[in-house]
């Protein structure tokens, strides 16, 4: 039995009603109107706006807040009950000032008294008779003691030299003695001449005596004898004069060379004090840093005292405690920024940057302008939690230092942290719309 096939019903036209065809011819022309005009100014106010609106494209990193003198943390360097010097937290020092002592066998005052007079004292244009009596001779310094000592008896030495000045003293006596020595010398001389005028004299009757004939003199033999005598006596005061200059010339030899031998230990004497002098000096003073160094705690430079401890007096304290931090007076603010190595080759020097700190949220304190003010030419790796990142150092100039863009004058702390982002790009955000477009023309 075969099944009907169902017959297909053609489809009917579709026919409007009445008064759908009287809405539709009825449709008011200003409401179109109205929309397209307001298609048109939501366009336009959307260029506008995207036109004028500036998105800048930056970069971020990490940054810190530091200052061109860092402050210093104080450090003990040994163990041991602690004296206090009277600052309080906040305090203005002044450089080399004692903060605290670290207890020991000094006694801190005299250590200060002669550290000053060491300073001040220079041993080769101060050395003079008397200058010994500015170092007292009683004071406690405990393991110093021997070397205070040591200098102040090389001291001692060196001006009671320059003050008694022995050798000079025996070369203006033999100086003396080589003058009139000369004296008698040029004496002798002129003696020596009289004395062989009267030889000569002496001689001449003595042959003119020999020479006559003796049985024609009664008296030949006395007057032969006479003259021989004459002429004998006169030879032998030559002779001793002779002895007498020869022996003065030697004595005057005999000075002169004792005077260059003390010319010489008197340059050695002096060399010695003085090597001596400056021996204890150094000495001394060398030890002077080392015990500051061991058992105080004073003052760098100028600035502020922070106690980073609660300290009392005569409180025990261990060796590589840090007690104390000095805060300069006067500093540069400036930030270092890490930034990683993706996106750097953006940023250039004087690049505006945008500082956003951690202890003071941007939203309610505003964020600091800075400018980079030099990049690094290498990158140093930087360990994270997660791995190594490959980052380049920025120094960042804070012309205004910490007053953000609200007004606010934010308080500097050392190492404070936070975000910069680096402005590399001043873009529209019309631009930024059409950035996928651009790119996937290209």
């Amino acid at each position: 039995m075969k099944l009907k096939q169902k017959e297909k019903i053609p489809d009917k036209p579709a026919r409007r009603s009445e008064e759908i065809v009287d809405i539709v011819d009825r449709m008011p022309m200003t409401f179109g109107r109205w929309v397209a005009i307001a298609v048109v100014v939501f366009s336009a106010l959307l260029l506008f706006f995207g036109w004028i609106i500036k998105y800048p494209e930056t970069v971020t990193g990490r940054i810190q807040i530091n200052s061109s003198n860092p402050s210093v943390k104080l450090v003990a360097n040994t163990s041991g009950n602690i004296h206090l010097m009277s600052y309080k937290a906040q305090d203005e020092v002044s450089a080399g000032a004692y903060i605290a002592v670290i207890d020991n066998s000094a006694v801190t005052e005299d250590v200060q008294k002669i550290a000053e007079l060491i300073q001040s004292f220079n041993p080769i244009e101060e050395l003079r008779p008397g200058v010994e009596s500015k170092f007292p001779d009683k004071v406690s310094l405990g393991d110093l003691d021997l070397k205070y000592y040591s200098f102040l008896s090389a001291l001692k030495t060196n001006c009671d030299y320059l003050k008694d000045n022995v050798y000079k003293k025996q070369k203006a006596s033999l100086l003396d003695d080589i003058r009139w020595k000369k004296g008698l010398l040029d004496e002798s001389g002129k003696l020596l001449a009289i004395d062989k005028q009267k030889l000569d004299i002496s001689r001449k009757w003595y042959d003119k005596y020999a020479s006559l004939n003796k049985n024609e003199v009664v008296t030949y033999e006395y007057e032969v004898d006479q003259s021989a005598t004459n002429y004998l006596s006169t030879k032998q005061d030559e002779e001793n004069l002779n002895k007498e200059i020869v022996s003065d010339q030697m004595q005057i030899t005999s000075d002169q060379d004792q005077l260059n031998q003390l010319s010489v230990e008197q340059k050695e004497k002096e060399r010695q004090n003085r090597l001596d002098l400056l021996s204890g000096y150094h000495d001394l003073r060398d030890n002077l840093k080392l015990w500051e160094q061991k058992y105080v705690l004073k003052a760098p430079f100028d600035g502020k005292v922070e106690f980073l401890k609660f300290l009392s007096e005569n409180q025990f304290v261990q060796a590589g405690d840090e007690l104390f931090g000095i805060v300069p007076k006067e500093n540069t603010i400036f930030g270092q920024v890490l930034l990683p190595v993706g996106g750097a080759g953006k940023v250039k020097v004087g690049s505006r940057v945008i500082v956003k700190l951690d202890n003071y949220p941007y939203t309610e304190f505003g964020s600091i302008e800075g400018a980079v003010g030099s990049i690094s030419l290498l990158a140093q790796p930087q360990k994270t939690d997660q791995s190594v990142v490959e980052t380049y150092l920025l120094k960042v100039n804070l012309p205004n230092g910490l007053t953000t863009n609200y007004g606010e004058k934010l308080d500097f702390r050392y190492e404070i942290g936070g975000t910069a982002d680096i402005v590399v790009k001043e873009r529209r955000l019309i631009e930024r719309l059409f950035d996928n477009l651009k790119y996937r023309t290209k």
